[in-house]
């Protein structure tokens, strides 16, 4: 297990340093001049110039990457922001925990209740409620997280006035804090609650048609009993790799659903950035969820082991 982990570490590397050259490319992407382009029309030579003296734009562009690149690695620095002259990472590390909340909370929301779903309609195969899951579960993963998102805010905060609008809540109110999350969230966990119904359903019946299973239901056991002992640790493995999964994919769906409930955080920063022409702060924000969504995967992948130790890490 250890050997696998460090192989995995070690295999990182590659993937880490690919995601470094193309977020270092984007400032080289902007059509024109990149200083000129991030300053905008009014700009002065003297202001162009020493934006470029700045972002290392004056020097060769493998001289530049290894500059940036160096400092990443060894003080976790991205650079400066062009506007507000603030360390990147410190901008990325006060949006990071709002983002991770959002994340985390959206996915719990969505193992509980997809879950609950899913065993609910493999226990009553070929019953309407099985048909209203299934149902449900097909229509939920069709649906983008903006939209439940505006349809969300419209229906339940607008039109019922049952939820803020917009914000993360008041600091050092958790009431307050989990009332404005609870919207964000279930905008994020919604196609990935049916995601997660509809896998277990399938593998929780193919599990139930397994030797074991039949045996245990020949002894007069509960079927309540069989398919939350026996059948949900085997039928649950696909589900972990989907969780992992989901992480990843939560960070980037976290992007519109900051925005559009003017929540701060990690995709509200990029979103901002973009706009504000502030390349160094959306350098460092995609970086920071290309490790996250890489980190994420590491972590489903080792988990199997858990779930199965027949499994045989080499």
């Amino acid at each position: 297990m250890l050997r696998y982990f460090v192989k995995r570490l070690v295999l990182l590397i590659p993937t880490l340093l690919g995601a470094l050259f193309l977020t270092f490319s984007l400032i080289y992407l902007l059509p024109g001049d990149p200083a000129s382009t991030m300053l905008g029309p009014r700009a002065t030579p003297e202001l162009i110039e020493a934006l470029q003296v700045r972002l290392g734009l004056d020097k060769p562009v493998w001289v530049s990457f290894g500059k940036y690149a160096w400092g990443i690695i060894t003080r976790g620095d991205f650079g400066e922001s062009v506007w507000s002259y603030q360390p990147v990472s410190s901008l990325l590390l006060q949006a990071l925990p709002y983002t991770i909340i959002l994340a985390a909370s959206s996915m719990i929301i969505a193992i509980i209740i997809g879950m609950v779903l899913g065993i609910l309609a493999s226990a009553h195969e070929g019953s309407v409620l099985d048909s209203i899951i299934t149902g449900f579960s097909l229509i939920a993963t069709s649906i983008p997280s903006f939209v439940a998102a505006c349809f969300l805010l419209l229906f339940f905060a607008i039109f019922l006035k049952l939820f803020p609008v917009m914000g993360a809540g008041e600091k050092g109110n958790i009431l307050s804090q989990l009332h404005h999350l609870i919207l964000p969230s279930l905008s994020l966990a919604i196609s990935w609650i049916g995601y997660i119904a509809y896998l277990l359903r399938s593998t929780m019946l193919e599990v139930f048609g397994s030797d074991y299973i039949v045996t245990a239901k020949s002894f007069g056991i509960p079927m309540r009993c069989i398919a939350y002992k026996y059948a949900l640790k085997n039928a649950i493995k696909p589900v972990v790799a989907l969780v992992g999964l989901g992480l990843g994919s939560l960070f980037g769906g976290a992007v519109f659903v900051e925005v559009i409930f003017n929540r701060p955080g990690l995709g509200k920063t990029i979103a901002d950035a973009v706009f504000a022409r502030n390349i160094p702060v959306v350098q460092g924000g995609i970086l920071l969820a290309s490790f996250l969504y890489v980190l994420s995967n590491l972590v489903a992948d080792l988990s199997y082991a858990y779930f199965d130790p027949r499994i045989q890490y080499e």
